[in-house]
């Protein structure tokens, strides 16, 4: 049981470092391009850029069930499209529209929900995710509870046993003034 505990947490450890870095990593996350200077009176709407990624006859891209979602970047004058992943082991597609033009600016996949679904053991299944989740996490907690106890007993032992000894002096002095006079 410790081994597969100690596997669990040490795939959410390395895929969680891995996935700090998602915006610095295109791989993990295709770079944000800037679309044509423009108003946001001007910028096409959603069912524009959805009819345009369909358009694109992409494998992915059938038909607007395959569409995650669309999502606009204004500072950057930009839609982005997220496709759906084609499986449990491929990373979605995405897609950045000019928000003026319709041109696509970036097709890239978007590594970082491959690893978000390892990090959370989801690419194994629900099942195997929340029990592994459950599992790390009730021994994490349990590590740190005996950790904070194996680092503090020793200050609490010494100090109990200082508080002990000095709650007996007065007696140990008045039995030994007594036995002198």
């Amino acid at each position: 049981m410790s081994v597969f505990l100690g596997l669990v947490i040490l795939v959410t450890t390395l895929s969680g470092l891995f996935i700090t870095f998602k915006k610095d990593l295109e791989y993990l996350q295709p770079a944000s391009r800037k679309g044509e200077k423009g108003e946001i009176s001007q910028f096409l709407p959603p069912e524009q850029i959805a009819n345009i990624v369909l358009a694109l006859k992409l494998p992915e891209a059938k038909s607007l069930d395959d569409i995650n979602r669309i999502e606009l970047r204004p500072g950057k004058r930009m839609w982005k499209v997220r496709l759906e992943q084609t499986s449990e082991f491929s990373s979605p597609r995405e897609l950045q529209i000019d928000a003026i033009n319709g041109k696509v600016l970036n097709d890239g996949l978007r590594g970082d929900q491959l690893w978000m679904d390892v990090h959370s053991f989801m690419v194994f299944g629900k099942v195997t995710s929340y029990t592994a989740m459950i599992l790390a996490g009730i021994t994490l907690f349990w590590l740190i509870l005996t950790g904070y106890y194996l680092f503090f007993y020793p200050y609490w032992a010494k100090a109990s046993k200082g508080r002990r000894t000095a709650d007996k002096a007065p007696l140990v002095a008045k039995l030994q003034t007594e036995s002198r006079g």
